[in-house]
């Protein structure tokens, strides 16, 4: 079902609060020539989700030059038309300042998506981006990722081996496959595989996930299957 500008505001009011509505009012006429590329639900994640990232820019304090490029990049992988990518970019500016905490959007984020725990790290993906835009994660920075990872009741840990880089430790790696060392090398196929068919496109698409975002799911498939191969060397 296509969102058209009539509705959104208060859609993203009953999904999203309050606060949803102000916002909704405010973009939903520019999302009308591109709103068929959105269902519903996505739509709501992403409005979120450009929450989530305005609080992430804004948690040292100051929104950088590094960390208005790392959105932009974020908006440009998104593929986004020229009336959403404006859409998107309002949502940002007005959630950077407004009195909602970091945990507000996260929380709403993660009820959208129901806790699934795919999706939950494709946006987390994105978030950690920005944290890292700068050279530097700022404390404030890294304790809005771990907010993250509890709002998404994510496996503790998550935030330092997921997205910490390349796997190449071995205990990272069973953390990534969310399997232990003393399972067996059918236990730990089984669960491999039943990941790679949980971050299948079409698998994530059922779920709900906007297909601008299925490239950083690709790029969490990746990392499940560079865990995987790890553990295959380790055990020989």
């Amino acid at each position: 079902m296509a969102w058209t500008g009539k509705i959104i505001g208060g859609v993203l009011g009953s999904f999203l609060g309050p606060w949803g509505t102000a916002i909704g009012v405010g973009i939903g006429h520019r999302f009308d020539k591109g709103a068929s590329r959105i269902q519903e639900a996505g739509m709501v994640m992403q409005v979120a989700f450009f929450g989530c990232l305005a609080k992430m820019a804004k948690a040292d304090g100051a929104i950088t030059q590094q960390e208005i490029q790392a959105v932009e990049q974020i908006i440009a992988r998104l593929g986004y038309t020229p009336q959403m990518r404006a859409a998107a970019i309002e949502v940002f500016r007005k959630a950077k300042d407004d009195p909602h905490t970091a945990a507000d959007y996260l929380n709403q984020l993660a009820a959208v998506i129901q806790y699934n725990p795919q999706l939950a790290t494709t946006f987390l993906a994105a978030l950690h981006a920005v944290a890292q835009a700068d050279g530097l994660i700022h404390p404030n920075e890294r304790e809005i990722l771990l907010q993250a990872e509890r709002a998404f009741r994510l496996q503790p840990g998550t935030i330092d081996t997921l997205l910490g880089g390349r796997t190449n430790n071995l205990d990272d790696a069973y953390t990534v496959l969310e399997c232990s060392s003393d399972m067996s090398d059918a236990e730990i196929k089984t669960i491999y595989r039943k990941k790679c068919i949980e971050f299948h496109p079409d698998k994530l698409a059922s779920k709900g996930l906007p297909r601008e975002f299925m490239e950083y799911a690709n790029e969490q498939l990746a990392k499940i299957n560079e865990a995987y191969d790890t553990i295959k060397k380790a055990r020989g």
